[in-house]
């Protein structure tokens, strides 16, 4: 039997949105962390992430969220999904990453 883990997922472009999508089917529990409120809001709402991944819906286990700290202490693993020129904006986003990581 596996064991369902809490992950979080920072970053909802193709490939964290992907990676978050792929966890959730797996039977874990995930949080799939923004950029922005609003892309947060539009994604929770519309359970798709059509600007990267159009017509793979999101299991109704996957959380969306804008703020990545609620998960950050709770989660089991943490992905960073962003790409390399992003990497440094989601880090600072992160208030408690040097206790985490």
């Amino acid at each position: 039997m596996t064991q369902s883990l809490q992950i979080q997922v920072v970053g909802a472009g193709a490939w964290g949105t992907a990676l978050a999508i792929q966890a959730a089917q797996a039977g874990h529990a995930v949080t799939l962390c923004a950029r922005s409120a609003e892309v947060a809001q539009r994604l929770a709402a519309e359970r798709v992430n059509t600007a990267y991944l159009p017509g793979a819906a999101f299991p109704a286990s996957l959380v969306v969220a804008h703020d990545a700290g609620p998960a950050l202490a709770s989660a089991d693993l943490h992905i960073i999904g962003t790409p390399m020129a992003g990497l440094r904006e989601a880090l600072r986003r992160l208030p408690a990453a040097a206790s985490v990581f």
